[in-house]
């Protein structure tokens, strides 16, 4: 089994793009999204957002670097944020950090399909549709960049290297980053390998928009929105059980208060509900694994009384 799934790794790590920025998840890098039971050839990306009144603002990304697909993510270039960013959990082994990078195919279609350092990136439209150095860098008194992939959910220097993209990172407090390492990153951890055959997962990580933003500038001129700070971050994970192989889940959503991060359980299901109100309702709901790994009635009604007893003590 250790070796179908090295197989599989290393399948995923071999695609090569022809450009970064995709029409189609489905077309392009299927194998970072949970594949039906049965045909492994179908896969379920999570919902792909759409704007009517700005077509282009939603942009599919096979992440890319050395010439190979990392993990996949959708990006919002009106908020110069991520939706969602996409990946397997298949252990960890200890990585070094990276050097921050973007994605040049959001500015400018010629440039070339890996994610690049900024000072090598040559364009007049540099950060016309995405966050750069300087956005962060000028709050960092207040804000640092909050991975939604993490680098220590992976064992492979690559893999790590390629999640230090703002493609991958939104504004968050350091506090806030800390919680939700903690809280969050290292309990999912523990679940996936105590629990999940092999100790492999299909993960989906995002953020939702709020109603602040990093004033940013480019050529000196004020952007009038820049990047946006997000309200809630949530995340999902989901596996062949290594008891019964039957499809387990687990979820997570956070919202920023004055107080810190409040962080609750979910269920894949419940997590989906409240995520399609805050995504604008989206046609059909806004689903992570095609209608898969929703969770199990008892585990919805324990999580519905931890909130209970949770919104009784905060009173």
């Amino acid at each position: 089994m250790k070796l179908i799934i090295l197989g599989f790794v290393l399948q995923a790590f071999g695609y090569l793009a022809n450009g970064r920025v995709v029409e189609s998840f489905k077309d392009s890098c299927p194998d970072f999204f949970i594949e039906d039971p049965s045909d492994q050839n179908v896969h379920y990306p999570p919902t792909v957002l759409h704007d009517s009144q700005n077509p282009k603002r939603y942009q599919q990304i096979c992440q890319q670097w050395s010439n190979s697909y990392r993990y996949a993510t959708l990006y919002d270039t009106k908020c110069r944020i991520p939706v969602y960013s996409a990946y397997y959990y298949v252990g960890y082994h200890k990585v070094d950090k990276a050097e921050w990078k973007i994605e040049p195919q959001l500015d400018d279609p010629n440039l070339g399909p890996e994610m690049a350092r900024e000072n090598t990136v040559e364009t007049k439209d540099k950060g016309k549709n995405q966050a750069l150095y300087d956005d962060y860098a000028s709050h960092a008194k207040d804000y640092t960049r909050g991975h939604l992939y993490p680098r220590c959910h992976n064992n492979d220097q690559d893999c790590a290297i390629a999640t230090y993209t703002h493609t991958n990172a939104v504004p968050q407090s350091q506090e806030d980053n800390n919680v939700w390492a903690h809280k969050v990153e290292q309990k999912m951890e523990k679940l996936i390998q105590d629990n999940c055959d092999k100790g492999f997962a299909h993960v989906v990580t995002g953020a939702v928009p709020g109603q602040s933003w990093l004033q940013i500038k480019r050529d000196n001129i004020p952007v009038e929105e820049g990047v946006n700070i997000p309200e809630h971050f949530w995340t999902a994970y989901c596996c062949h059980d290594k008891k019964t192989n039957a499809l387990l889940s687990d979820a997570w959503l956070a919202r920023r208060n004055p107080k810190g991060l409040v962080v609750r359980k979910r269920t894949v299901k419940q997590l989906e509900e409240e995520l399609t109100p805050l995504y604008g309702n989206p046609e059909g709901g806004f689903s992570m694994f095609g209608g898969l790994c929703q969770g199990s009635i008892i585990s919805r009604f324990y999580y519905a009384l931890v909130d209970l007893c949770f919104d009784f003590s905060s009173n």
